[in-house]
């Protein structure tokens, strides 16, 4: 653990010592033990006070072990915070302090500061000589977000509260409460799984595996330009469209676009708008992992990596809804936001399989992309949202254009 340690004295610590050397002069002309003593037990206290300060600090450590908790609004959990008096000296009188992201709040602990976005709590602890404690605290999740410690902090006072010793970090804590989105349910969602999912081959079907292309057939005006066999063309001396395996396998690519309508904004407010949409992403996401399907996630929010926006893999499955609640609870207002056709004009160059598009969030200057999608046979839905609930409905072609 890294600490940066401060020690202070205080103007008491620093005539106190002159003070009684000047005790003990007067002792010896005066022929006085009583003010001898005074002044020599004086000057004795003031320099053990802060030798002891300085070995207690240096044997204060905490551990800083890796601890990551999750949690839905509402929910509680424990944390648990592990300090040890290395020493051979007892602590008779310290206090740990530590901020903490309102996001989570702790039970049966009053802040001694609440700010804007953390709380500050102080807990006083004394110490045996060697001792280890491990405080376990009872965490509530509050709003949805990432919470950590910010700055931790011994505080450690000598027996005449003369000296003050500080150990203070505020870097490298590794805990971390991450509290998940409140999941709001989007009407209209049971329409997407009228015919139950599967693997299973059909001679009918509106989705199809871009991975298994079974044949070829004539090109035909309205075939996308992705679909046309090369190969088979060159071949045949004649353009030759793709025909894939038809299947029954749904998997959704959501879009969730953070750059707002602004008639929406002076509806339900640019935080109240944000926090809607992660809501109602979040139950999409709990919809498809109940019903087995894989999803992937954009979001054009701008990140480093290969895919500079944020975005969750394609997967399925329990930890994948991990992810996707995990990455919701991640976002924030003040990130970066880029364009949304940055993110679909990426999406349409990349090899994609989707067979269903959700949109969350505002579409109207991209019409042109979800119009392409749709004609490249993925079905296309919209989440609209009214004053307190949201509904999702075909955002058909007339739509599009209007």
């Amino acid at each position: 653990m890294i600490w940066r340690r401060e020690i202070d004295s205080g103007a008491i610590n620093t005539y106190l010592p002159i003070t009684a050397a000047i005790v003990i002069l007067f002792s010896f002309y005066g022929k006085s033990y009583l003010l001898f003593w005074i002044g020599t037990l004086t000057l004795i206290g003031t320099l053990l006070s802060s030798r002891y300060v300085i070995s207690i600090t240096r044997k204060l450590a905490y551990n800083n072990e890796r601890q990551t908790i999750r949690m839905f609004p509402g929910d509680s959990d424990r944390m648990i915070v592990q300090v040890a008096n290395r020493s051979k000296l007892p602590v008779f009188n310290s206090k740990l302090s530590f901020t903490l992201n309102n996001h989570c709040v702790i039970e049966n602990i009053q802040p001694t500061e609440e700010r804007k976005s953390v709380n500050e709590y102080v807990v006083p602890l004394t110490f045996l000589p060697k001792e280890q404690k491990r405080l376990v605290f009872t965490i509530n999740g509050t709003s949805r977000g990432v919470a950590k410690i910010g700055t931790l902090r011994f505080t450690v006072y000598d027996l005449l509260n003369i000296t003050t010793g500080k150990l203070v970090n505020d870097r490298l804590i590794q805990t971390e409460l991450i509290v998940y989105p409140t999941i709001l349910t989007v009407g209209g969602v049971q329409q997407l799984i009228q015919t139950r999912q599967g693997n299973r081959v059909v001679p009918s079907s509106l989705h199809e595996d871009r991975n298994l292309i079974v044949g070829t057939r004539d090109y035909e005006p309205g075939d996308s330009f992705q679909r046309i066999h090369w190969k088979a063309s060159a071949r045949m001396d004649e353009i030759q469209t793709k025909i894939y395996e038809k299947t029954m396998t749904q998997t959704w690519t959501i879009f969730m676009n953070v750059i707002f309508n602004s008639d929406e904004v002076s509806q339900f407010g640019e935080n109240g708008l944000l926090e809607r949409q992660i809501s109602y992403t979040a139950f999409l996401c709990q919809f498809a992992f109940q019903h087995n399907i894989p999803f992937e996630i954009y979001i054009n929010i701008k990140t480093r990596g290969r895919i500079p926006y944020m975005h969750l893999e394609k997967g399925e499955g329990k930890s994948q809804l991990a992810k996707a609640l995990e990455l919701l609870a991640r976002l924030s207002s003040n990130s970066i936001k880029v364009p949304m056709h940055r993110v679909l004009s990426m999406f349409e160059r990349r090899h994609f399989s989707s067979t269903l598009i959700l949109l969350v969030g505002d579409n109207q200057t991209d019409m042109d992309f979800y119009y392409r999608f749709q004609k490249q046979g993925m079905d296309l839905y919209k989440v609209f949202l009214d004053e307190s609930s949201a509904s999702l409905d075909r955002l058909e072609k007339r739509r599009i254009i209007s």
